[in-house]
């Protein structure tokens, strides 16, 4: 017997109280179920979080016909993002939108998805699904939270970590009732004998709200506590602010490690894998000499700053740890392998940042406008070996107070990344251009897989994890058409984005069609 098959037999007669190996990570890398590593190299198709509540493009394609495309275009993994509305609600979509897609037909939002999942899985593909926002729209949530109490409907704290362990439980082939009851039941594992579904990305873009003036204390924070005071305790048990009670939270750590925590806490219930924890960063973060409440503020993306895992001279690090289970009484057993941290970068067309400038370069220490240097100061140091929560005044992190691991890296995934379909946008026309941007992030990306002379920034980056926004032909940033059809500008699939996949479905180097290099090789940094 293959030692694919002999996986596949133990996951299906694997009795309930017996956890199967899932996917895991180990130090910068993810961990497939065999324990070899696997590299996210992904696109976003969007829609599932909109006010149609499918994945976009399905109104003149099938949905068929558009993973076949992901999977040709060499990406090995989709992130499909929902909304919490689409999940409770499980609306029936407008035939107009699903008017490509004969099997859609009088279905509901769940059983699209699960569509989706299925034939992504059977074709070898897999999935990270996304928290996109609260109620059905457009972009990340305007709040900056990942809870919603005001407009149409009230979307809860402890509504959207519900709606994670739904989600979880119709991974595993489950079907849902909210709503509607699902009449497609999800397929659990992919053609390859792996969880089609490898991990849930928690919230996307938490941010501080910024009109006006930026209230921090009124958005996403990271590390302040909700009331636990994080120079005497910054690593608490994460139920036990009061403001769990209320739904009024705002540290994100600690609201991302609740819904870690149960989610982890039903799979080990239940003698199921664990699925890996994306965690995305905040939009700012207090400075060295800031506070929460007064600042100054280091400013960047939305989900763009993972500045808090470390904290700073005048703000204790928050690194995310994990507990099976738990509630304010106490945690399960701490688990040490599932945390992915996820960032989003990206260039002057989306905010003209005051990195952007006539000195803007590439490599570490080439000017005070260094991208790789401005990279590495955000995120990029959870890669490099160098998380190294502080604890100003003590001389170590209290790392053991949930029963936690210290670690020194994790995964870096880079969820959303994206440019426009123009030759300025691809290419380079000097300092602080959108081209500039994303030639220097492809090869900062490429550098952590195949360094080289040329693309070394001087940040020693491995194995970047990616997701390109997006897939969609109706996105200024989209890879196809406006019908969905085709690929718009070749040169962004078959000189960039394929120089940064990995695995056996990445676009193979050669001259001919459809091969990686063959609309050019990749500019130099």
């Amino acid at each position: 017997m293959s030692r694919k098959a002999l996986l596949i037999l133990c996951l299906l007669i694997a009795p309930a109280s017996a956890r199967a190996a899932g996917w895991t990570t180990s130090g910068v890398e993810i961990r497939d179920p065999a324990g070899q590593p696997f590299v996210i190299s992904s696109v976003n198709w969007y829609g599932a979080e909109t006010r149609i509540f499918v994945p976009h493009g399905l109104w003149s394609e099938n949905y068929t016909t558009l993973l076949d495309q992901i999977k040709a275009l060499g990406f090995s993994t989709i992130r499909l993002p929902f909304a919490n509305e689409t999940w409770q609600a499980n609306p029936k979509p407008s035939r107009n939108n699903i008017g490509g897609c004969p099997a859609c037909q009088n279905k509901r939002a769940r059983d699209v998805l699960a569509l989706v999942v299925n034939y992504a899985g059977s074709i070898g593909l897999h999935i990270v699904m996304d928290n996109h926002r609260s109620d059905g729209g457009n972009s990340a949530q305007g709040n900056g939270l990942w809870y919603l109490t005001s407009g149409r409907n009230s979307y809860t704290e402890q509504k959207w970590i519900n709606d994670w362990v739904s989600v979880l439980r119709w991974t595993h082939g489950i079907p849902q009732t909210q709503g509607a009851p699902d009449t497609i039941t999800v397929n659990y594992l992919a053609s390859d004998g792996f969880p089609t579904v490898i991990g849930f990305d928690l919230r996307n873009e938490p941010h501080t709200v910024c009109q006006g003036g930026c209230n921090y204390l009124g958005g996403s924070t990271w590390g302040t506590g909700d009331g636990i005071n994080s120079a005497v305790n910054p690593n608490p048990n994460p139920f036990s602010p009061a403001c769990v009670a209320t739904g009024t939270c705002h540290d994100w750590r600690l609201a991302a490690e609740r819904a870690g925590d149960t989610i982890l806490g039903e799979a080990a219930a239940n003698g199921w894998d664990y699925p890996l924890i994306m965690v995305e960063g905040i939009s700012q973060y207090p400075t060295a000499t800031g506070t929460p409440a007064n600042g100054p503020y280091d400013f960047y993306v939305w989900g763009g700053s993972l500045q808090g895992v470390n904290g700073n001279a005048g703000n204790p690090g928050a690194p995310i740890v994990l507990n099976a289970g738990g509630n304010a009484a106490g945690l399960g057993p701490a688990v040490s392998n599932q945390v992915v941290y996820s960032a989003h970068d990206y260039g002057p067309t989306l905010y003209q940042n005051p990195w952007f400038n006539a000195t803007t370069c590439y490599a570490s220490g080439c000017s005070s406008s260094s991208l790789a240097d401005l990279w590495n100061r955000q995120w990029a140091f959870i890669n490099t070996g160098n998380v190294n929560p502080v604890w100003p005044g003590h001389p170590s992190y209290p790392w053991a107070n949930t029963g936690a691991t210290p670690y020194t890296v994790a995964p870096l995934w880079l969820g959303e990344f994206g440019t426009g379909n123009a030759s300025g946008d691809l290419y380079s026309t000097g300092a602080g251009s959108q081209g500039q941007w994303f030639t220097d992030m492809v090869n900062f990306i490429q550098s952590s897989f195949a360094p080289t002379a040329t693309n070394d920034s001087g940040i020693p980056v491995q194995s970047l994890h990616f997701s390109y926004w997006a897939l969609n032909g109706n996105d200024s940033y989209g890879i196809l058409t406006s019908d969905f059809s085709t690929v718009q500008t070749p040169a962004k699939v078959y000189t960039f984005l394929c120089a940064i996949q990995r695995g056996p479905l990445a676009l193979p180097p050669g001259p001919g069609a459809g091969q990686c290099g063959s609309m050019g090789a990749l500019p130099n940094p």
